[in-house]
């Protein structure tokens, strides 16, 4: 006998007596049973129990079904059921308990499931790490972690921010907040050096966490300078009352190990989210329901996890998804037939996206189109990612912003706007092809809106403006750009103009001169000198110009096709010697024999050479074996990197940040040893050509001197002590001491006596020596400048070279023999001979990342941003006769170089 219908307690809402007409139909019917009723709408006969159970509204599928089996009116039933639905609480306006593609923040801690551990362990770790990093793909959930899971849950006083293009800025604003300052002040002094953050932050709070989200935009929106002004900054400020946290996306991971200070304060100091186990995915699902008084189907828990699980990604998908459904909701509980309805994991963020696009405009498509795209940073060699825009430069009506925003494809923060999230870029079919379809135009975009920057953050210099096939590039965008922009653009094309109207005179003059002249030469047979050599001048300043647009061409294809780049640059050298395409031609020389050792070289080799080794904690010492190299030993660096070599090589000097470091003896490199230094030695700083002389700074800002075999340390009588330098011979040290806003450079014998001050420069400045009593003295305040001294005579230094306007990133080399010195930074490379100060080679280098400079004679080694070698020769026959000797490769002579015969490049091709 088939089991009894449990009767409804009631009718009291309109839920019940919905069911219970339902049940009354189906009674009118016959008294169909469900085995019957399922056979007739092909719904099991749990599924239609429950629909007429009273618990929850039945899908308007189902309810078809039934009234078509019973004989009922569908026109009415189906009026009937929008009716009600529309007066559910699933339509209604409660505030949904998942956020959709937005990050959980800290106010959303109550409904942040299914990270608990993860949490708890990121706890712990900042607990006992001063600096920490938590790696993760996009969509995998790390502004989540940090903001609902760890800020929410800890007891210091946080600071949020994310780098952005200018993060000396973030920076300010949120500490001028907590330490009651105006804004341009703590600016002022986070832009004077990156150790002013750590006191600004001991001023914020006495406990603080500084949570630095998103930190590929150091990578993808900062300049060079603010890059690395960010890495030593918050590297500097981390300590026992500052924790600093940083989430950066997975694929960014190369991009931190090219900075020593990253990967010395990464070093065990790292979580990495990855997909949520079964358990936390039905935690994140029911939970948050469960909080706000509603429950989750079972069959839609086991469908979200069949879809999203072991994928890192869906995690904003998922959230997306059920607040969609939460929208279909029957009553208090999210179904299966909800989820469906919005298109499932896969396809309802598209329809969101699909469906507001849809809903606007002809006029705003076109503008949502140019802002989506505006949003976005295309990748090269890691995945498309967003970027913030400044509301101001996007030429988009407000309300067409306050509509994307409304369907959370976008967010809106003070004065900037970004998608609200990178999901986006692969789940919505039409974004996705855009981004195919225009990216060339999108990088080229992308690099004019940093040229810009660059150009206002230099007055409007004329010299930053672009020129030659970059200008070309950039005005065939003239529609798509805002209105700073296409200023930039403007300036560009009206200094191109007057270039050109110039030159159009000059060739005016030259030839209506050359005419006159031809005509009177029957009469001044001697006039025809003097209109040849105009003609010359007119044809030279005519290739000049077209020298430079092809080695502006040249120089951005260096990093891709350096080979074809050196023959492009070689035309336009053999049409034109210009400065400019001598340094590409060199540049794309070194390029096209960059080498890379191991794992990537650490540092330019020498008498040896290190390189990354597979496990963190080591590095690989190599030996050279004729024109190669084998494998030695290993050296156990820890969380240390190399941070000075003994002239002979022989010694090396490793630090870990501030606060520790070791004494390497690699005069055997298949075995080295650390050598022990004395308690209470300090921070090594520098040593003699040998490294039997060392030199070192103490908590108390005081200089020690040690040598290696004794037991004592002798201390110099000088307070404030910056930095040190031993000189080569180990006859005197040179002390960089804070005298105010100055540092004073003094020279004073090692045990204790004060020789002369040789200089004083603004605070801070770092000093270094090399052979042959040379010094440099670089100062980190403003306008970053590196002099050379001769100090061999400390009483009467010389100054052998100095280099002004440099970034952060400088660095200065010496020749072993003392012959030559060279200074980089992230623009330029520039050699001086030692003896007159004769400049040997001034290279630009902007744009190609290179560093770590090291010299022989007048050949410069550097290394790019993917750790591989390159040689700088400065002999440029040298250089030309190497390219000759390579294959061959065609220029396009007619496209670069119009209206000119071609010049032979190489002898005897």
């Amino acid at each position: 006998m088939p089991r009894q219908e449990r009767p409804l307690e009631s009718e009291d809402t309109p839920l019940l007596r919905f069911a219970g007409d339902l049940r009354r139909l189906r009674r009118q019917a016959g008294r169909v049973s469900y085995r019957e009723l399922g056979k007739r709408t092909n719904y099991s006969a749990a599924a239609l129990s429950d629909a007429l159970s009273g618990r929850r509204l039945p899908s308007l599928a189902i309810t078809g079904a039934v009234v078509r089996a019973c004989g009922g009116d569908i026109d009415e039933w189906t009026e009937r059921w929008r009716g009600l639905a529309g007066a559910e609480p699933g339509t209604g306006s409660a505030e949904a308990p998942y956020v959709g593609l937005a990050a959980y923040r800290t106010g959303d801690a109550d409904r942040f499931f299914g990270r608990s551990a993860l949490v708890g362990t990121l706890e712990t770790l900042v607990g006992e790490r001063s600096f920490v990093g938590v790696f993760g793909s996009s969509g995998s959930g790390k502004s989540s972690l940090l903001r609902a899971g760890l800020i929410a849950r800890s007891e210091r006083t946080p600071i949020l921010i994310t780098p952005g293009a200018d993060p000396i800025t973030e920076l300010a604003v949120a500490l001028a907040d907590l330490a009651d300052q105006p804004v341009d002040r703590v600016r002022s002094d986070l832009a004077a050096g990156p150790e002013a953050l750590r006191g600004w932050l001991a001023k914020a709070a006495d406990d603080v966490l500084l949570v630095v989200d998103q930190f590929e935009e150091a990578f993808t929106l900062c300049a060079a300078a603010d890059r690395l002004w960010l890495v030593r900054a918050l590297t500097g400020g981390a300590g026992p009352r500052a924790r600093v946290v940083i989430s950066v996306r997975a694929d960014f991971y190369g991009h931190c190990a090219r900075f020593p200070e990253l990967v010395t304060a990464l070093h065990r100091a790292q979580v990495l989210v990855g997909p949520m186990s079964t358990e936390e995915l039905r935690s994140a699902i029911t939970e948050p329901a469960a909080r706000a008084g509603a429950t989750v189907e079972t069959a839609l828990v086991a469908r979200l996890v069949s879809d999203v699980a072991g994928q890192p990604a869906a995690l904003p998908l998922v959230s997306h998804a059920l607040a969609e459904t939460w929208r279909r909701r029957r009553g208090m509980a999210l179904t299966l037939a909800g989820y469906e309805d919005v298109g499932g994991i896969e396809h309802a963020l598209a329809r969101t996206a699909e469906r507001t696009f849809e809903q606007l405009a002809e006029d705003d498509r076109a503008a949502a189109r140019q802002l989506f795209l505006r949003l976005v940073v295309p990748g090269d060699g890691t995945e498309d990612t967003k970027r913030r825009a400044r509301r101001a430069d996007l030429p988009v009506p407000d309300s067409l912003l306050d509509q994307l925003a409304a369907a959370r494809l976008i967010t809106i923060d003070r004065d900037t706007v970004e998608l609200t999230h990178e999901t986006l870029l692969r789940a919505w079919p039409r974004l996705a092809g855009w981004l195919a379809r225009h990216r060339d135009t999108l990088r080229v975009q992308h690099r004019l809106a940093e040229a810009c920057a660059i150009w206002e953050a230099h007055d409007r210099d004329p010299d930053t403006l672009y020129r030659g096939s970059r200008l070309e590039q950039a005005a065939l965008l003239r529609g798509q750009l805002n209105q700073r922009e296409r200023e930039f653009l403007e300036a560009g094309l009206a200094a191109d103009d007057a270039r050109t109207r110039a030159d159009r005179r000059a060739t005016r003059r030259l030839r209506r001169l050359a005419a006159a002249l031809t005509a009177l030469a029957v009469l001044l047979a001697g006039t025809a000198f003097a209109a040849s050599a105009a003609q010359r001048k007119a044809t030279r300043q005519r290739n000049e110009a077209l020298s430079l647009r092809a080695s502006d061409t040249a120089r951005d294809m260096i990093a891709g096709r350096p080979r074809n780049a050196a023959a492009l640059a070689l035309a336009a050298y053999r049409l034109a010697p210009t400065d400019q395409a001598r340094d590409v031609l060199i540049l794309a020389h070194a390029a096209g024999g960059a080498s890379v050792l191991g794992r990537g070289y650490t540092d330019p080799p020498g008498r040896y050479a290190v390189t990354y080794a597979a496990r963190d904690e080591e590095e690989q010492l190599w030996q050279r074996d004729g024109t190669s190299w084998r494998a030695a030993g290993t050296l156990r660096t820890a969380d240390s990197h190399l941070y000075r070599s003994s002239l002979d090589e022989h010694r090396a000097i490793y630090r870990a940040g501030h606060t520790r470091s070791a004494l390497w003896d690699l005069a055997d490199l298949d075995h080295p040893r650390e050598i022990a230094v004395p308690a209470g030695l300090g921070l090594l700083d520098s040593m003699d050509r040998t490294g039997s002389v060392l030199s070192a700074v103490g908590a108390d800002k005081t200089a020690r001197i040690w040598r290696t075999g004794d037991r004592s340390v002798h201390r110099l009588p000088a307070a404030d002590v910056v930095g040190t330098a031993v000189l080569a011979d180990g006859s005197s040290v040179v002390l960089s001491r804070r005298e105010g806003d100055q540092d004073a450079i003094e020279s004073w014998t090692p045990d204790g006596h004060l020789i002369a001050t040789v200089a004083r420069v603004p605070h801070p400045a770092g000093v270094q020596a090399g052979p042959a009593g040379l010094l440099a003295v670089t100062s980190y305040l403003g306008n970053v400048t590196t002099t050379i001294f001769d100090v061999a005579d400390p009483r009467a230094p010389r100054v052998v070279a100095r280099a002004d306007g440099l970034d952060e990133m400088a660095m200065s080399a010496f020749d072993p023999a003392g012959r030559t010195v060279a200074v980089v930074d992230g623009a330029q490379a520039r050699i001086w001979d030692a003896r007159d100060g004769r400049t040997v080679l001034s290279l630009r280098t902007q744009g190609l990342r290179l560093n770590s400079p090291r010299l022989s004679g007048t050949e410069l080694s550097l290394l790019d941003g993917t750790s591989a070698l390159w040689r700088i020769d400065s002999d440029l026959p040298a250089v030309i006769r190497e390219i000759c000797a390579g294959p061959p490769v065609d220029v396009d002579w007619a496209r670069h170089f119009p209206a000119v015969r071609p010049k032979q490049m190489c002898p005897g091709r």
